[in-house]
This record gives structure tokens, C-alpha cells and sequence, in this order.
């Protein structure tokens, strides 16, 4: 972390402390959960959190401290009317790697809602991000100018994508190289949602970012995946994680109009409780990482000041 960063998050965390857990609904993103740094030096994934178990343990165990209360998406809408400190733990895409949370979240007896991009389970092909992070990676290019590959991916369109992934790496580049980077089987997806302890939400067929789409394409892909998932566990899910966070006003309605309840972007704030004054289709999240201090992190999630 730069110096100028350090010193941003050392203010933060200061003001953290004088105003903070109002009544409000916190919801927490995660991607990958790396064994250890072995695993992400591989470079067989785009690490971007880099989180480890002992980084989640700690993100848990600090706001049980604090007195908050772990819920499922599904609880919240229940909780519509109370006056709770409640957080929500995220994971998204479906790495087969998220299963190595299940121990922490039956330690605690803390519930996730993981939310899986339907197409990468049902193919299982990795996801383009990664391929072009490890791809680039074991040719020597630096991170930042995959960072600003990954970037002008993102503005495209998603067939244009796989193009532009077969014509650079190879028409089997979506093949997955280990357990780090492989999502999960649908075998393992039926396994995995049996648990008490786990929820599965939608996370569109293909990883479209919503935004960039008119209704008909955005509310294919919401469909495509509800019918996926609900086909393979029996029961369609009640939420969404808008891919990359984008949203828009018709990714909201396509939502809305196939059943759903609430949806989850990244902007990064707190949602007030009770929730009657706020759309549940634009729910907000924190992203924490690993390279940084978590506990420093999570307080100042817990602020009710935004700088």
C-alpha cells in the first residue's frame, strides 16, 4: 500500500470509531479463497482479493465482536422493518475454491449466498479474466498492463470476448488448469447448496455486465440463469449480483419482472435499516483484501461517514 494510501486509511479508520453501526444492512464480496500464498503465486488465477481463510476467519470473528448479526439476502427482506446491525457474506462467479469457506461458515454458524454465473458451471470453463491474467502471466507481462487488458475487455461485448480469448490464447484456453481456478461441477453445486448454512443467487448465464445491454439481452441472461438453477437444485433463487457490479435501471426491471427480490451492486456503502426507504435492487457492498490490514478494513466499513 502506498503511503498516501496508508495515511487516507488511517483517517478513516479514526473517524470509523466516532461515527459508526447505525442500523444498517452490510453486504461483503469475495471471489476466489486461496489456500495459501503457494496458490496465488501460481498465477492460475486473477487473485484480485487475494483473501485466504484466516483473512475471512478474522473478517467474521471482528464484527460478531462488534454485535452484528450474519443473515442470508433472503433473511434481510426480512428484517425489512427492523433496527439491526446485520452484515451479509457474498461470494461470486462459483469457483469450486469457495467451498473452502464451508468450514468457517459452520464454525460460526454463519450463512453465504454464493452467486454463480450458470454457463462456466454447466461448460466448465474457467472465466475470461483469469485467462487472460494467467496467460499473460507465464509470457512475463506485468499485472498492470493485464489490469488495463482485462479493462478494454470489459467494453466489449461478451461473444466478442471468447473471440478475441481464442484468436490471443487458443481455442481451448477456457480450459481449467486445477482446483484454484475451475468452477464447480453441477454435481458439486447440488451438493454444496443442501447446506443449511449456504444460499445461491443468480449471477446471469454469461457474466454480461448488465449495463452495456437493452432489456431483451439483460433479461436472457437473468432467465437463462434462474432456469439453469433452478433446473439443477429445484428452486430458482430470490437474488442477483449484478457481474462486475454494473447495473442499470432496466437490469433492475428485468429483475424485477422475473420474480426476483433484491439485487447487489459494488458501490460501496451501507444500506440503512429498516428498508423501506431503499430500493432492494441496489443493494451495496464492500470489497475487503487480503494485502491489507482486515481488521483496519472492516472498521471502516462499520462507518457511517463516507469519504
Amino acid at each position: 500500500m502506498s503511503f498516501t494510501k496508508q495515511i487516507k486509511q488511517s483517517l478513516r479508520r479514526r473517524l470509523s470509531r466516532l461515527h459508526r453501526d447505525k442500523p444498517a444492512l452490510l453486504g461483503f464480496l469475495f471471489h476466489a479463497v486461496f489456500e495459501d500464498e503457494k496458490d496465488i503465486a501460481r498465477g492460475h488465477v486473477d487473485a484480485q482479493q487475494g483473501i485466504r481463510p484466516e483473512h475471512l476467519q478474522r473478517f467474521i470473528e471482528h464484527f460478531l465482536e462488534a454485535g452484528y448479526r450474519f443473515i442470508s439476502p433472503e433473511q434481510s427482506l426480512a428484517f425489512a422493518g427492523r433496527r439491526e446491525k446485520c452484515a451479509c457474506i457474498t461470494f461470486d462467479d462459483g469457483y469450486f475454491n469457495n467451498l473452502r469457506a464451508l468450514p468457517l461458515l459452520e464454525q460460526y454458524d454463519v450463512p453465504a449466498t454464493f452467486y454463480i454465473t450458470t454457463c462456466n458451471v454447466e461448460k466448465q470453463q474457467c472465466f475470461w479474466w483469469d485467462v487472460v491474467y494467467r496467460e499473460r502471466h507465464r509470457r512475463g507481462v506485468d499485472k498492470n498492463r493485464i489490469s488495463r487488458e482485462q479493462k478494454m475487455l470489459k467494453q466489449k461485448c461478451h461473444p466478442d470476448i471468447l473471440s478475441y480469448l481464442h484468436q490471443e490464447f487458443g481455442t481451448d484456453c477456457l480450459q481449467p488448469w486445477s482446483d484454484t481456478d475451475r468452477p464447480m461441477t453441477i454435481t458439486e453445486l447440488q451438493d454444496f447448496a443442501r447446506h443449511p448454512l449456504v444460499f445461491i443467487g443468480n449471477h446471469t448465464r454469461d457474466h454480461y455486465l448488465l449495463d452495456q445491454y437493452g432489456y431483451a439481452e439483460t433479461e436472457h441472461q437473468i432467465r437463462r440463469a434462474q432456469d439453469d438453477l433452478k433446473n439443477w437444485l429445484g428452486k430458482a433463487p430470490a437474488g442477483i449480483a449484478y457481474p462486475n457490479g454494473n447495473y442499470s435501471a432496466t437490469a433492475m426491471d428485468a429483475a424485477s419482472n422475473l420474480g426476483l427480490t433484491h439485487g447487489w451492486s459494488l458501490d460501496k456503502r451501507k444500506t440503512p435499516l429498516p428498508l423501506e426507504d431503499n430500493n432492494p435492487f441496489a443493494l451495496g457492498r464492500f470489497t475487503l483484501w487480503g494485502r491489507n490490514d482486515i481488521e483496519a478494513q472492516c472498521e471502516i466499513t462499520r462507518s457511517d461517514i463516507r469519504l
